[in-house]
């Protein structure tokens, strides 16, 4: 974090251009790794997976990599200076570099892809990420500056990103909005098949400049049962099981065939609770939902220890985290009070929803959160839906929107609070600008956490946040829920696999034992 920290407060950084190493034959003919849901689009910036995220950092490469320890690295830029006044931002790219249909990277693709990311015609649901960019500007072949509305603290991580992966500009003449379905990057991995519902297949892209993968091809099986992935695991069907059972992962762990990791994560799982509309428009029924809920047993019961409970609105891994003073400790008593002092009508039903196969155990936390409210009298009605189908209904605007109450993760890519927070509650973020689908919007909170982004002194920012977060953890547009760990159970004669605690993982260089 310190390391981090540094990063996000230097006046100018100069990244040394690293070696890409030698070409290297690839010496695992396949790996099969399965996943739980279908991806909708695999154009980097529609993007609102991080499974899918995980896939396209693959599939375009980024302008740096950011490493699980912190650390960043040159990979389609190779060094960047920063003005005194941190509005200017100048990008060297690497020479070199093609896509994978042999169209050439330079800096007029480089702005190509940053005007298309700010393009308000263009769906973009995490532009947050970058909405402080004010222009981009061609210096020459290999250089593009990018000038800021104003100096915000965590932009080098932002450029770690996928919203500003390139893709390639003749793909975009070919295909147009299309292209979601027909990737083509400058990453090591280029798209071979995409059978809908059953699997996703990459294979080696043999012109990409970097050192080549060892693995020549990557088949994703989409198999929305855990059990049925952790079995094809132990058989040797699949290598890679990505979100294994909770329940299982003690057993997992004691195969000596099987390696599970699990690092906290920066994903925090909650119920989103309509702000603007419907039964929790009212705060009091937002307050008694979330005193309705016994989010330990979530924790011990039915994750069995592979979450913790939520003790602020972040993952205490994030720069910026505050663990709150009030918490909304298990009290139904107090619930059925609170719903009493709101005039609730216990004749109307509330509608829920979830999804199946996204987040650990995703659909038992919604059916325990049903019981929940039920046990106080909320009658409910609780309906699952396949990931793409469940984004859609995310996206729409408050006019269009059915969501109530609704089972949803946040996984913020940057160890920053300022990606969780404003990434989820501000104004500016909600559908269909951004994913946040609460629909929350406090004037109050809109200044405070705009006010992280501006603010260079890290003490001044963690005071920032932490005035940020007492207002939207009070306000309560979600069922404070729990911070999953990252699980990843793979094939213990797999060498070298990476993963993060921003919810990635790469075999691009695993070899076998």
């Amino acid at each position: 974090m310190k390391r981090m920290l540094k990063g996000f407060v230097f006046v100018a950084v100069l990244l040394t251009l690293i070696s890409t190493g030698p070409t290297v034959q690839a010496q695992i003919p396949e790996l099969v790794i399965g996943i739980g849901v279908d991806a909708d689009t695999l154009n980097p910036q529609e993007q609102t997976t991080s499974l899918f995220i995980n896939l396209c950092d693959l599939l375009y490469d980024t302008l740096f990599y950011t490493t699980p320890e912190g650390k960043q690295e040159p990979k389609l830029a190779t060094k960047v200076d920063v003005s005194k006044d941190g509005l200017t931002y100048t990008l060297h790219l690497r020479k070199g570099v093609k896509f994978s249909d042999g169209t050439p990277f330079d800096a007029k693709v480089m702005k190509l892809t940053v005007d298309r990311a700010l393009d308000p015609k263009m769906r973009v649901p995490q532009r947050y990420l970058i909405n402080m960019i004010k222009e981009s500007k061609v210096v020459d072949e290999y250089t593009i500056e990018l000038v800021l509305n104003y100096p915000y603290t965590p932009f080098m991580p932002s450029l770690s990103l996928f919203v500003l992966s390139p893709i390639s500009p003749a793909a975009l003449q070919k295909y147009g909005d299309d292209v979601r379905q027909n990737p083509v990057g400058a990453g090591p991995y280029k798209l071979k098949e995409w059978v809908k519902g059953d699997r996703i297949v990459f294979t080696r892209n043999e012109t990409y400049y970097g050192q080549k993968p060892t693995v020549e091809k990557l088949t994703f099986k989409i198999v929305p049962e855990t059990a049925t992935r952790e079995a094809m695991l132990r058989a040797g069907q699949i290598d890679i099981c990505y979100k294994p059972s909770p329940a299982n992962v003690a057993a997992l762990k004691a195969d000596p065939n099987i390696t599970v990791a699990m690092p906290l994560d920066s994903r925090t799982i909650f119920m989103g609770l309509n702000y603007q509309k419907g039964v929790t428009k009212n705060k009091l029924v937002r307050q008694a939902f979330n005193y309705a809920v016994d989010k330990n047993a979530i924790v011990k019961k039915i994750l069995f220890d592979t979450a913790v409970k939520m003790e602020g609105p972040s993952s205490p891994i994030l720069f910026g985290y505050h663990k709150m003073e009030k918490q909304w400790d298990y009290n139904p008593e107090k619930a059925k009070q609170l719903l009493k002092e709101a005039n609730f009508d216990f004749n109307q039903t509330v509608s829920m929803r979830t999804p199946q196969g996204r987040y650990l155990f995703d659909t038992q936390v919604s059916e325990y959160v049903q019981s929940c409210l039920q046990a106080i009298g909320v009658k409910t009605e609780l309906r699952t839906y396949d990931w793409p189908t469940y984004v859609a209904g995310l996206l729409k605007p408050i006019d269009q929107s059915e969501l109530e109450v609704f089972l949803l993760g946040w996984g913020p890519m940057i160890m920053d609070a300022d990606a969780a927070l404003y990434g989820q509650f501000h104004t500016s973020v909600n559908p269909p600008k951004g994913l946040g689908a609460a629909f929350y919007s406090n004037p109050e909170f809109d200044k405070a956490i705009q006010a992280t982004r501006v603010e260079q002194d890290p003490k001044k920012r963690l005071e920032l946040f932490k005035k940020a977060g007492e207002m939207v953890w009070e306000d309560c547009p979600w069922i404070w829920l729990h911070v999953e760990k990252f699980l990843v159970a793979y094939r213990s004669n797999l060498k070298g696999m990476v993963v993060t605690p921003t919810e990635e993982f790469f075999p691009t260089y695993v070899t076998k034992k």
